[in-house]
């Protein structure tokens, strides 16, 4: 609730990624959940390290990472890669704008699966090209 100019503004700078009040929940139910935690921190710890290694076949230069993300620079327009990705059924987040990364992606760490499905199509729309 606020001004209406004021709403119209902050609706404006509302992204594809932002967590609502029932993800927020969920994330604060799962903090409480040690198990789900610690599963979660394991999974996280192995596939990074995967995920990292993949990128880096691939003639990528991922940036080294403690965190649940990957930072990629990819070497082209990252925002046209971003929607190639999509079209492949994979979402990243493009560091352009006010990231101030024009070349570089964001993706998240997820299952091995997930992990799978975003290195396939990042070899696929990528031509299996490497940026080095």
């Amino acid at each position: 609730m606020g001004p209406a100019e004021l709403i119209n503004y902050l609706a404006r700078l509302k992204t594809a990624f932002i967590v609502n009040g029932i993800g927020e929940a969920g994330a604060l139910a799962a903090l409480d959940d040690r198990e789900h935690y610690e599963k979660t921190m394991r999974n996280n710890s192995a596939q990074l390290a995967t995920l990292t290694r993949q990128v880096r076949e691939l003639g990528f230069s991922p940036i080294e990472s403690w965190g649940n993300f990957v930072y990629i620079e990819a070497g082209e327009d990252a925002s046209a890669l971003a929607r190639r990705l999509q079209m492949s059924g994979v979402l990243v987040r493009p560091l352009t704008g006010s990231w101030g990364a024009r070349t570089a992606i964001r993706v998240s760490v997820g299952t091995p699966e997930a992990n799978r499905k975003f290195i396939d199509a990042l070899r696929r729309v990528t031509n299996g090209v490497t940026t080095s």
